[in-house]
């Protein structure tokens, strides 16, 4: 909503209730306690902005200069609260201010730069909040580039006066950068007209215009530098090896291709599946090509996004693309695959409601509805064009969302009703690169396939993909694809003797088996080379080691105690390797809501698990991990943010398939629970235990079989879903696995299938 200085005084005076249920007709965002934080800062920004104090800036504040409420950044889920909009000294200048309508007594310093102690729990600073924006739009917006526009940012306090705590160490030098202002007398006197003196001093509607309606578009310098950190040959994160190239070189050359010989005619779409199981190193493909791509200057012009598809791998990759080049606004090339949807969800809304709640409604009809927005004149949003991507990277794309079928239907963070976000992505890129594990898709919603990429590439013109396949390569577990395929066949419920046959495989046998393996590896689809050698085992009180060897075994160990198992985890930390314990959802979350779960008693955390240890019944007690900033940065558990405790104990909270999906570890301790058992020569999934919320109608409904007395289809389903997450904490090591099993014939029947 642009409007000018003039027109938001009058209306926050004479129509707050209909600018506030404008603004919830544009956001989607109707709760009544936002409409009463809108008020409220509203009326005090309004009272700020027309004190004496900013008279001598009256060319602007007095009404000529223009804001822009809730703007939300292109191509993105961000909004800005207020985006004040002009020019200073000749040149064109955005301030964004951030509003918070916080008490802020009794507010503590955070424990790391970005961060404030707020009611006990550590959240996000709004100037950190603040530098994000400002930052996105210094690199990724049109029109701050077209203008060569300065950006600024500051934040705006409207419900207290005491905010000494936020400048505080240890942010101190992020508030000098974008400082925090309070309705105080001395701020609205002094301090804060002053900040705007030497930033924003007089209108410029062109430039406003201009920004009201920009575009996400990459500052190709400041990517290429980006991209020339990941590939500095001293950053061994994300080097390849063997079919990791193979598959590189092949996409660089569908890369030069496409765009080498286009001359002055269309560019051919084309669509590239690489495929390849846990451990394959699709992820370090990905990354690689990303930084490949935005550092060739031979490219045409055009933005190269590197896509993610959850919460967690977004926040995963936007820290580590930070992380590995060390510039600030990195994270600002991480695009969600939900930005590809021609329509954001508060679009959708506003529609309804001029043409009715059934208007593109049915998710099965998503062509038509398509074709509904295109006869209407409807423009698809920034980062949704056809063909606006030159290159889209889409990493984990077995997590794309289909609502063709029934259970990719819900509330996801964008309108399933316009259709399957796999198809958009192909629809406004030129070249569509999908890196998948289609087992690793374990949510109900994760329903897109091979075969579905396939049809919408033929009917977007982009004929047949050009499909890759990573199976052999193994850069996780020791290395070895013979132990995946040892996991594959132990949860597929294959029986001990098959399973030892295949286990004696990856612990390296003597030459005299090798017949025999050869012929169950065949039968159950296994391949390569067979490695022989003694194989080397151990039995003590550290548990039961499928290799206890020096090399590149996979050093695999069984556990009925949890306190050695920790002891062992523990003791390869103090040697250097880095660690977790993971878990499958058979515990509910009950933590979540907690601003410090980690000061709760043992028996209200998460897991309070009993076990027997010298005749006593004693307990094993951990939180869930810990997400903070509104349930969205996982970098606290998956990368060890430095502000969390994981980073001073790795071992103090419990890691979900969801929040490790991607990312892998030296040694992993999985807590194996009573979800899936073995029981009567076959697997057994209890509903009850199953906490997963990606697949609870599919829990629900086996549930009620259960109680039924009978296993029906959902139940049969359910088990298969369970154990594709056990398959995904199974495959996180890179050296070694350790799994405490408390069932007895659980804990018997992987001991016997690894002989």
């Amino acid at each position: 909503m642009l409007v000018t200085i003039e027109e938001f005084r009058s209306r926050v005076d004479r129509d707050c209730s209909g600018l506030i249920a404008d603004l919830q007709a544009l956001t989607g965002r109707h709760g009544t306690e936002e409409a009463k934080a809108w008020e409220s800062s509203f009326r005090e920004l309004s009272a700020v902005l027309q004190a004496p104090s900013f008279q001598p800036l009256h060319l602007y504040f007095g009404g000529g200069g223009n804001l822009a409420l809730e703007y939300q950044l292109p191509a993105s889920g961000a909004w800005c609260d207020v985006v004040l909009l002009g020019a200073h000294d000749a040149k064109a200048a955005a301030v964004i201010l951030e509003l918070k309508d916080w008490i802020t007594h009794g507010d503590r310093p955070g424990r790391y730069e970005g961060l404030i102690e707020r009611q006990g729990a550590q959240e996000l600073h709004p100037s950190d909040q603040v530098r994000g924006y400002a930052e996105y739009c210094r690199r990724f917006h049109s029109a701050v580039a077209d203008h060569r526009a300065d950006v600024h940012g500051c934040v705006l306090f409207t419900a207290d006066r005491w905010a000494s705590a936020y400048a505080d160490q240890p942010n101190h030098e992020l508030v000098a950068r974008y400082p925090v202002f309070t309705v105080s007398p001395e701020d609205v006197d002094a301090r804060f007209p002053d900040f705007f003196k030497p930033r924003l001093s007089k209108p410029d509607e062109t430039f406003a215009k201009a920004f009201a309606e920009g575009r996400y578009r990459q500052d190709r310098g400041f990517v290429a530098q980006i991209g020339k950190q990941i590939l500095d040959p001293r950053g061994q994160v994300f080097e390849l090896l063997d079919n990791q190239r193979r598959a590189f070189a092949l996409c660089r050359a569908i890369v030069r291709d496409t765009f080498g010989g286009a001359g002055g005619t269309t560019v051919p779409k084309r669509v590239v599946i690489i495929k390849g199981p846990p451990g394959s190193g699709k992820s370090v493909i990905a990354a690689r090509l990303w930084a490949s791509l935005v550092t060739d200057e031979s490219l045409p012009k055009g933005d190269v996004v590197f896509t993610t598809t959850s919460r967690s791998q977004n926040s995963n990759w936007s820290s580590l693309f930070q992380k590995s080049s060390g510039i600030d606004g990195a994270s600002g090339v991480v695009r969600k695959a939900t930005i590809y949807t021609p329509l954001t969800t508060q679009r959708l809304g506003q529609l309804r409601k001029r043409h009715g709640k059934d208007f593109l409604a049915k998710a099965e009809a998503w062509r038509e509805n398509l074709a509904m927005l295109q006869a209407w004149g409807e423009r698809h949003r920034d980062g949704s064009r056809h063909n606006q991507n030159l290159v889209s990277i889409v990493d984990e794309a077995h997590a794309l969302i289909n609502p063709e079928h029934a259970r990719g239907r819900g509330q996801f963070g964008f309108a399933p009703t316009l259709g399957p976000q796999g198809y958009h992505i192909i629809r406004s890129s030129l070249i569509s690169v999908f890196l998948l594990d289609p087992l690793q898709g374990f949510r109900e919603r994760e329903n897109t396939s091979i075969e579905d990429i396939r049809t919408w590439s033929r009917e977007l013109g982009a004929d047949d993909p050009i499909e890759l396949g990573l199976e052999g390569a193994q850069f996780r577990c020791a290395g070895s694809s013979e132990y995946v395929t040892w996991v594959e066949s132990l949860l597929r419920g294959a029986d001990a003797g098959t399973n030892r046959i295949l286990a004696r495989r990856w612990r390296r046998p003597p030459a005299d088996v090798a017949d025999s393996i050869a012929s169950v590896v065949e039968s159950v689809g296994g391949g390569g080379a067979l490695a022989v050698a003694e194989p080397s085992a151990s039995y003590d009180r550290s548990g039961v080691s499928a290799s206890a060897g020096s090399g590149r075994m996979l050093d695999f160990r069984v556990f009925d105690d949890p306190e050695p198992w920790e002891h062992l985890l523990r003791e390869r930390y103090s040697q250097g390797s880095s660690v977790r314990i993971l878990s499958t959802y058979s515990r509910k979350w009950k933590t979540e809501k907690a601003a410090n779960p980690h000061a709760l008693p043992p028996a209200s955390m998460d897991f309070y698990e009993p076990y027997e240890a010298g005749g006593k019944t004693r307990y094993w007690s951990r939180i869930w991990n810990f997400v903070p900033k509104n349930g969205t940065d996982y970098t606290w558990y998956v990368i060890g943010h430095p502000a969390g405790r994981i980073a001073k104990d790795p071992l103090c909270e419990v890691g979900c398939p969801y929040a490790v999906r991607g990312f892998d570890y030296d040694y992993v301790g999985i807590l194996w629970l009573n979800d899936l058992t073995w029981k009567d020569g076959r697997w057994r999934v209890n509903a009850n235990t199953v906490e997963e919320r990606g697949i609870m109608r599919l829990t629900a409904t086996a549930r009620r079989e259960t109680r039924d007395g009978h296993e029906g289809p959902a139940t049969a389903e359910l088990l298969e879903r369970v154990a594709q997450a056990y398959r995904i904490l199974f495959t996180r090591a890179l050296r070694g696995v350790y799994v405490w099993i408390p069932d007895p014939n659980t804990r018997a029947h992987v001991l016997a299938s690894l002989d």
